[in-house]
């Protein structure tokens, strides 16, 4: 005949796992709603989401850079070319030695009207998101950009536009440019928000 085995060794054990569990779940109803999830129903969050895709992608990334441009979707300059002090390449290798006001269909060289590197303080290569956010609303720090300027500047500049229309095999800024427009004049209207910073757990 088996012994029933006797459990009661075991009842507060079992009742501890119960409440824990009831606790936790608890818990996990009543948690309010994470970092993330607050900025993105923020407005104007998902604005600068737009804006800052558009900021990183190599059409723009690539003369947003500290000393020396990029080429295509991220590649070194070749021949090497330095920012130097207005920004149109230092002693005699200076930009307008290969690019004019178009692509050049011959050499194929990219061109636009005021071919030049962004100004050093607009370098936002090795940045994170909310960093480019709090540089382009810091006056101070960004050569005195305000957002509304910002805003004139890549909605009429040829340089910029070319952008979306760099020929060859270059890939174009994968966000239309009117949607790019909508998304600065929502982000402006509801106050210029910059996301919070990330932080690796």
């Amino acid at each position: 005949m088996k012994m029933r085995p006797d459990t009661t060794l075991f009842r507060p054990l079992l009742a501890f796992c119960a409440i824990t569990l009831l606790t936790l779940t608890s818990c996990d109803q009543h948690r309010g709603p994470s970092q993330q999830e607050e900025t993105s129903s923020t407005p104007g969050h998902q604005d600068w989401e737009t804006i800052v895709e558009v900021l990183l992608h190599p059409r723009c990334l690539n003369c947003h850079q500290l000393e020396m441009p990029l080429i295509n979707e991220g590649s070194p300059h070749v021949p090497r070319v330095e920012r130097g002090p207005d920004n149109m390449g230092a002693g005699t290798m200076r930009c307008n030695n290969c690019h004019s006001n178009k692509n050049n269909p011959v050499t194929g060289a990219p061109g636009a009207p005021g071919w030049v590197m962004a100004p050093i303080e607009l370098n936002w290569s090795q940045k994170s998101s909310a960093q480019i956010c709090k540089l382009l609303t810091t006056p101070q720090d960004n050569g005195g950009r305000a957002p509304t300027s910002q805003l004139e500047f890549v909605s009429t500049s040829p340089l910029v536009l070319w952008g979306w229309h760099p020929g060859d095999s270059r890939q174009p800024v994968n966000i239309p440019h009117d949607k790019f427009i909508e998304a600065m004049k929502g982000w402006i209207a509801a106050g210029t928000p910059c996301p919070p910073e990330r932080t690796s757990n």
